[in-house]
């Protein structure tokens, strides 16, 4: 079995190289950025990377238990770490909703 790496990274390169392959895989994706969406950790993954005077990054607007975040959109100088994931990052909503129907 491969070992999960749960590293956080700072260097705002490695973070943009890892949030469009967040974009562009449909995969999870650790975000940290305090000043914006408080002290916790939130596992999401992002909607569009738009490039212009500032670098945005438009996340899900949910995380992966289906919290509703504060904002989708990031300065990419406000978020302060990630932490990659594999998986993909399903709809919560959807889960509850064919976990709901099947038990019907």
């Amino acid at each position: 079995m491969e070992k999960l790496n749960l590293e956080l990274v700072t260097d705002p390169g490695e973070i943009l190289v890892i949030l469009t392959e967040s974009k562009a895989s449909g995969t999870a994706v650790g975000i940290s950025a305090p000043a914006i969406l408080g002290g916790n950790i939130f596992v999401t993954a992002v909607e569009d990377i738009v490039i212009g005077e500032d670098v945005i990054i438009v996340l899900k607007n949910y995380d992966i238990t289906g919290y509703m975040l504060e904002t989708n959109k990031l300065r990419l100088a406000e978020i302060k770490s990630v932490c990659p994931f594999r998986s993909p990052l399903g709809n919560p909503y959807m889960r509850n909703t064919l976990k709901h129907s099947k038990s019907l």
